[in-house]
């Protein structure tokens, strides 16, 4: 009888802790290349179109999308390579240094809410610049 108990209790513990994990998001592929998006990177990028999000693993295959799409206004998004948070791509700063960013796709490119802490990692461009020299 204590054997079928214990393995009762195990049971009832395993189920607790099962259920409190917290829920697995649904993947995201990149848009432009296909590869998973890591939604914690500080290399992620998004557009968002209307009721529709479209995620890319790298900000290189951002600026790449833009260009084959001819999407020059789309309202873009990227990491701030600081803090991570999501700012407004237009107004960011990149540097583009692939000895210093080992990014998704090879890169290179980091985004900045400030100018002077992008300068700290190398020349800056804003976004028109970044687009027009990086692809």
């Amino acid at each position: 009888m204590m054997k079928r108990t214990s393995f009762a209790a195990l049971a009832s513990l395993m189920l607790i802790f099962v259920c409190s994990l917290p829920a697995q998001a649904e993947s995201v592929h990149c848009t432009e290349c296909g590869m998973m998006v890591d939604m914690n990177s500080k290399f992620a990028a998004r557009i968002v179109q209307g009721d529709k999000t479209l995620y890319f693993c790298d900000i290189g295959d951002l600026f790449s999308y833009l260009k084959r799409k001819g999407a020059k206004e789309s309202p873009a998004e990227v990491r701030d390579y600081t803090s991570g948070e999501w700012i407004n791509a237009r107004k960011a700063f990149f540097v583009h240094a692939e000895n210093k960013f080992k990014t998704p796709m090879g890169w290179g490119i980091a985004a900045f809410k400030e100018k002077n802490r992008a300068s700290e990692f190398g020349s800056t461009a804003d976004f028109d610049e970044a687009a027009k020299g990086l692809i």
